[in-house]
């Protein structure tokens, strides 16, 4: 028998063997598991309005698209399981991190100052919890505005936080 042919014949069946792995898996391989969900993100949303008495509007861009629901001056975004919220508290303050202090009280956490929003001061609170066995990670940024507080909330799975994180960026692109 000619040694070429015999040659491609063997080279040709190690091919069709390794294409053959690649595309039937075997019945003991497990399911490949399915791609994360994509994060939730503010596209073209609509803004938040806070008109405040001694200064201009804050506008806080929010999502399209989520389910909303209103309680006065608390507007809640939800979708699945991520939440985006704005509201104005009415508490006199010196400043803006006491005042989100205030807000804190003894809910635990820390709060710390954050870099001035649209020209306005502002501060940080961050803590966890856990609701129903889950540990959830929050970041809520106050906004001082005179005789209210400003705020925006992000509560995010713990496991999930950073991955939506993105949703409270764009929040904070707020405007004057």
């Amino acid at each position: 028998m000619n040694k070429k042919l015999v040659g491609s014949a063997v080279v040709g069946a190690a091919v069709l063997a390794i294409a053959a792995a690649l595309v039937w898996p075997r019945a003991d391989t497990p399911a490949a598991a399915p791609p994360p969900s994509p994060a939730p993100s503010i596209g073209q949303g609509t803004l938040e309005v806070y008109r405040l008495a001694d200064g201009p509007a804050i506008e806080i861009p929010v999502p399209s698209g989520w389910a909303v629901s209103r309680d006065k001056e608390r507007a809640s975004y939800r979708h699945g399981d991520v939440l985006l919220e704005t509201d104005r508290v009415p508490i006199t303050q010196e400043d803006v991190l006491s005042g989100l202090k205030a807000v804190a009280g003894r809910q635990g956490g820390t709060v710390t100052e954050h870099a001035p929003i649209a020209d306005i001061d502002a501060a940080e609170w961050d803590f966890t919890y856990d609701r129903d066995g889950v540990p959830r990670r929050v970041t809520v940024v106050g906004l001082g505005a005179g005789d209210a507080l400003v705020t925006v909330r992000f509560d995010a799975p713990a496991a999930e936080f950073e991955r939506d994180r993105g949703v409270l960026d764009e929040a904070l692109k707020i405007r004057t």
